[in-house]
């Protein structure tokens, strides 16, 4: 119950600040630049909070004997930068959601605290888990590096052209990512391979888009729709639990 509890709060984060995200319109002045102290300890809580749900997932994987007090460890390190964030940027925060980020990781931190360790993972499932895992990150820093292609797509209008951008927004905030290690830190309950279904969403959008909205695209095949590492991660991550793997 901890485990799950600690990894959900572990990574709600990524998904509460979708809900922080809020367009301000065009500003008529050039916006402050933070000091140099705020812009470090801003870039390091960025690379803190987008990497702790990998850490965890192969700390669960690999060692998880060591998940709950290394887990413990890099979730107050994330929760000290969040509260270094706030001080250094001598704001308020960012509304309700900032507290409640301060919330989940704080919970995070309580709950490692009280997760028992496990035994180790089966070594076919720990593989899978983790190819799932660096898939997602891969595709993710695929695309989110400025000089990325996003190639071939659907042309899609109104609320579908609404959805793939709210897709979108869930790769640059490593929601994807998320997902994985949730799955990967829970690889040993049945629920886990259901990460998987949440993985073919990002695989298989551009194509049901295609598909249901009639939209044109610029592919020289449908298949080039396909975002096909996120596929393969999902289909990975749904055969997890094979009997096979169980017994190996």
């Amino acid at each position: 119950m901890f485990r799950l509890l600690a990894i959900l709060a572990a990574t709600a984060p990524t998904f509460l600040s979708v809900l922080m995200l809020r367009s301000f319109g065009w500003f008529g002045h050039e916006p402050p630049q933070p000091d140099p102290l705020e812009l470090a300890i801003g870039v390091a809580h960025g690379y803190a909070t987008d990497y702790l749900p990998v850490l965890l997932a192969f700390l669960a994987l690999w060692r998880p004997r060591w998940l709950p007090k290394v887990g413990a460890i890099a979730a107050a390190v994330v929760l000290v930068l969040t509260v270094s964030t706030l001080v250094a940027s001598g704001t308020g925060g960012f509304g309700p959601q900032f507290g409640s980020i301060l919330a989940c990781q704080a919970i995070a931190v309580a709950a490692f605290l009280r997760t028992r360790p496990e035994q180790r993972v089966p070594w076919p499932r720990a593989v899978i888990w983790s190819a799932v895992v660096l898939l997602a990150l891969v595709q993710t820093l695929a695309r989110n590096t400025p000089t990325s292609d996003v190639g071939c797509y659907a042309d899609t209008k109104g609320t579908w052209a609404l959805a793939f951008y709210h897709l979108d927004t869930a790769h640059g905030l490593y929601c994807w990512v998320s997902a994985a290690a949730i799955g990967a830190v829970l690889s040993g309950y049945r629920a886990a391979p259901l990460c998987g279904l949440v993985l073919l969403v990002p695989a298989l959008f551009e194509p049901a888009a295609w598909l249901l909205s009639d939209a044109p695209h610029n592919c020289s095949s449908t298949l080039e729709l396909v975002d096909w590492p996120y596929l393969i991660a999902g289909v990975s991550a749904l055969s997890s639990r094979t009997r096979l793997l169980d017994r190996s």
